[in-house]
């Protein structure tokens, strides 16, 4: 697992091609699977929206055009990430309610129970803790807010699995995002880190650890990736 200071240069070093190669790896997939996390979540009226590990702010941006009263902060420990996410803020008029922050997930500066939701989308695997930083959105969200993680699963049984994993995740992405972000490396790490996470019920497992409750896992895509929401 690389070090913080690792992912950053390894984000910021494909960052322009980010978006590109999200939609195209997935066939536009995951744009209906952030959409849906937004839609889980349910921001209220007047709800504070933290999203860790924002990247170039997809889901931040699903929030704010979710409703005109939500506020939202998006965290993103790459710096060139954070610059395409604020292009796009600006684009959609969405700057006034949202903020920026370039720091780590692991140690998110923010006080006990400050937002209503929180959330990560496929960034959980990517931080050196994965249990830390289910612990560290906890300790931000309110009492009876709701936190939701979307990320990736590892490969499953049969055929599917097998041509997802041996074939797609070990060759395909790392030879295409080598080719169309100039850094193989990247991608051949983004597509072992999806073998390498938890499995479904070891998220459950750790999100009852950290005192989370009405926890629901919900397969997307034959389980390709899961959305995982609990209530504190």
């Amino acid at each position: 697992m690389p070090s913080s200071s690792e992912t950053a240069l390894l984000f910021s070093s494909i960052a322009r091609r980010y978006d590109f190669l999200n939609h195209f790896f997935s066939l536009n997939m995951d744009r209906q699977w952030r959409r849906k996390l937004v839609k889980l979540a349910g921001a209220t009226d007047n709800a504070r929206v933290l999203d860790l590990c924002t990247g170039t702010g997809d889901i931040l941006l699903g929030f704010a055009g979710s409703n005109d009263t939500v506020s939202c902060v998006g965290v993103d420990i790459s710096d060139k990430m954070l610059e395409i996410a604020e292009r796009k803020v600006e684009k959609r008029g969405f700057a006034g309610r949202t903020e920026l922050i370039c720091t780590d997930a692991m140690n998110i500066p923010f006080a006990d129970g400050k937002f209503d939701v929180v959330c990560v989308g496929f960034g959980l695997r990517n931080l050196p803790d994965a249990a830390k930083g289910i612990a560290e959105m906890g300790r931000v969200l309110k009492k009876g807010g709701k936190l939701l993680i979307l990320e990736f699963s590892p490969v499953q049984k049969g055929l599917l699995g097998w041509l997802y994993s041996r074939v797609y995740l070990r060759h395909i992405i790392p030879l295409a995002g080598g080719c169309i972000s100039g850094s193989a490396s990247a991608y051949r790490y983004l597509a072992t880190s999806v073998e390498g996470f938890l499995a479904p019920e070891k998220v459950i497992l750790t999100l009852q650890e950290n005192g989370l409750s009405e926890i629901a896992a919900i397969p997307l895509t034959c389980g390709i990736a899961y959305i995982y929401e609990a209530t504190k």
